[in-house]
């Protein structure tokens, strides 16, 4: 008989009677194990994230391969990278263990066993601003839905949702090379701001030179960030180069917290600043940061049929960015 075969074993096997002959050699942590080195793009980080050894990692990876007779990654000295086969596996592993993973939640409620699971990404900037607000309106609708929304770098995010970790991410488009197989619905296009604390000599200032800002210590976003590459790029176009004192992060909290007890210089989204300037906790510097532009929206994934409450959800992040429209435009406009 063909088909998927899950024998409850204290490893989970799997088995598989089609065209290859996976028996029982398949394990789910041959599954989490694929699924953490797509997401970190490196063997060593992923045995981090696994609480294992690299060696144990390069085992099970090993194991892997030897079974469904494919290469799965493609190794360089940089790290490593899918190969077409991967990209395959892990769009099924990970929608699979999804499956089971809301399986299993819902044996311990057998209740609310056909209510809806969602599990939504999003960019740290975003969360607060569009998706809290969207989701009260969604629980409003859909009392028995459970929700989780994953906050982290829009790579990573990206990654989770092709994996079926994700059931949608609502941040900054993705390179090109990393939407295969998702789609991109545009909400709107915001910019980099720098803001400092309430009584910062620069806040007093009608005119800025930008070139003062390399007088401050700069909070910047993490490398390898779409709004990081913003930012460099803005800074690159003042002629000083790139900051020398500077602290990375992307923690909202940590980069307020610091501001408001220093005399740093932060460059940050809109969309995680913007609630804060209109209470007046942090003043916007009249510089004009043009070109930090990055187009903000939902990522999904093409080859599923969004469900009834998924379609609710991403209807009511629309409401939400429309109603960004007003919350910006109530902010001061530069002087």
């Amino acid at each position: 008989m063909e088909g998927w075969v899950c024998l409850l074993k204290p490893d989970f096997y799997v088995g598989y009677a089609g065209a290859m002959p996976l028996n029982d050699r398949l394990k789910m942590r041959h599954l989490r194990t694929l699924l953490a080195i797509a997401e970190q793009g490196s063997l060593v980080r992923a045995a981090n994230t696994l609480n294992i050894s690299q060696p144990a990692v390069t085992k099970t990876l090993t194991e892997l391969e030897v079974i469904t007779g494919q290469l799965l990654f493609e190794r360089s000295p940089k790290g490593v990278t899918l190969t077409a086969a991967g990209r395959v596996l892990v769009r099924h592993a990970g929608a699979g263990l999804r499956t089971i993973h809301d399986g299993l939640s819902n044996l311990s409620n057998p209740d609310e066993a056909d209510a809806p699971t969602l599990v939504i990404g999003a960019s740290p900037n975003l969360g607060a601003a569009l998706v809290a607000p969207a989701l009260v309106r969604f629980a409003a609708l859909w009392p028995q839905a459970r929700l989780a929304v994953r906050t982290g770098y829009t790579a990573q995010l990206i990654s989770a949702l092709k994996q079926g970790a994700l059931d949608m991410v609502v941040g900054r488009l993705a390179e090109p090379s990393a939407m295969q197989g998702l789609s991109f619905e545009h909400l709107y296009t915001e910019p980099l701001l720098l803001v400092v604390r309430p009584g910062h000599e620069l806040a007093a200032l009608s005119c800025i030179d930008p070139v003062l800002l390399y007088r401050y210590r700069l909070i910047l976003p993490d490398t390898n960030t779409s709004v990081r590459e913003a930012a460099n790029r803005f800074f690159m176009s003042l002629g000083g180069g790139l900051p020398m004192h500077i602290i990375e992060t992307n923690d909202l909290f940590f980069g307020k917290s610091y501001v408001l007890q220093s005399d740093a210089v932060w460059c940050i989204a809109m969309g995680g600043i913007e609630n804060d300037l209109l209470q007046g906790t942090v003043v916007r510097l009249p510089i004009d940061t043009r070109g930090t532009e990055g187009p903000v929206g939902v990522s999904l994934r093409v080859e599923n049929t969004p469900s009834e409450a998924l379609v609710q959800v991403l209807d009511e992040i629309r409401m939400s960015a429309a109603a960004r429209f007003g919350a910006m435009a109530r902010l001061k406009p530069l002087r």
